[in-house]
């Protein structure tokens, strides 16, 4: 049984973000435990870390009871219905909301997904690329352009992306959001979004979850640039 409360993360995850940024609004005290992976072997294939997710991913929740939760957004519901307090969800009595906050909670892990073919720009140069993955890099630039469209039209009717108030759906989608960033994303044709993700950024939770040795002002390296070099004439953002 563990004597402390640890969150196995990996440095810039996207999935690790998202529960760093929970555990710390909710008020939680916890041991962070990195876990490298640039590097052989994986820390996340170690025998010890496998024990407690078999599928060798982070991040990892346990608690000091000895519970062992997984899966980021799975971990963000467990932290709300155990740790109510303060509330990162709008009350059964408010359900339209309850439900929107969910429900965007959980469309953050759709657009992680159209993003992340451009993922394979990172370690490959353009002349290793196929055909085919060429076209899904062209494909994924197009979606993420849809899917900032859709954001940008949330991010204009209130202060955080469900509600006025900040909830785990902020949990699970700014860290996407940033990751984008990271990666060489562009917010100057998306004010809202651009205003959203300043707001999120300066709250004492997401400054203390911001991945070590990450800057705000440096994308490294520029994939969206490396994208467009790519994209077919027609493509949006080429």
């Amino acid at each position: 049984m563990s004597a402390q409360r640890a969150v196995y993360f990996v440095n810039g995850s996207i999935s690790s973000w998202r529960v760093l940024l929970a555990v710390r609004e909710k008020g939680l005290a916890f041991e962070p435990r990195r876990l490298r992976v640039m590097r052989e072997p994986r820390e996340t294939r170690a025998a010890e870390f496998l024990a407690l997710n078999p599928r060798g991913q982070a991040p990892v929740l346990v608690e000091p009871d000895g519970t062992v939760m997984n899966e980021s957004l799975a971990i963000l519901t467990y932290l709300e219905m155990r740790y109510p307090d303060p509330p990162l969800l709008p009350p059964p009595a408010e359900p339209g909301a309850l439900a929107r906050a969910l429900a965007l909670a959980q469309e953050s892990e759709a657009t992680a997904c159209v993003y992340d073919p451009l993922e394979s720009l990172f370690e490959a140069g353009p002349d290793a690329l196929s055909p085919d993955r060429r076209a899904a890099i062209a494909g994924a630039l197009s979606g993420v352009e849809r899917e900032l469209a859709l954001w940008e039209a949330r991010a204009q009717r209130t202060r955080f992306i469900a509600s006025d108030a900040f909830t785990l759906a902020d949990c699970a989608f700014y860290p996407v959001l940033a990751y984008m960033q990271r990666r060489g994303l562009s917010l100057a044709g998306h004010p809202a979004l651009d205003a959203y993700e300043r707001r999120v950024r300066g709250r004492p939770s997401a400054v203390a979850s911001y991945p070590e040795g990450w800057s705000h002002d440096l994308a490294r390296p520029d994939l969206f640039a490396k994208a467009r070099a790519l994209a077919a004439p027609g493509i949006p953002g080429s």
